[in-house]
């Protein structure tokens, strides 16, 4: 299993429309600028029943940092 993919599996755990045969579940970074003014960063998404480039990637990777939301969507 791709260590990235860890986070949806606990979003698939806990929310039944994660695991919709074509549902998807888009991940994005919320956090300050330099200015205080909260920022919005697309990371990935991810689908539920194949493998894609983002199923590999981590937070570290994407440098994710403490205090930084994630925003979730699945649709």
């Amino acid at each position: 299993m791709p260590e990235g993919s860890e986070l949806s599996d606990l979003v698939k755990e806990v929310q039944p429309a994660a695991r919709r045969p074509m549902a998807r579940i888009s991940f994005a970074f919320i956090y300050p600028d330099r200015r205080g003014k909260n920022v919005m960063r697309q990371v990935g998404a991810v689908h539920s029943t194949r493998l894609g480039e983002d199923d590999s990637k981590t937070l570290k990777q994407l440098n994710f940092q403490t205090g930084d939301f994630l925003s979730v969507a699945i649709y």
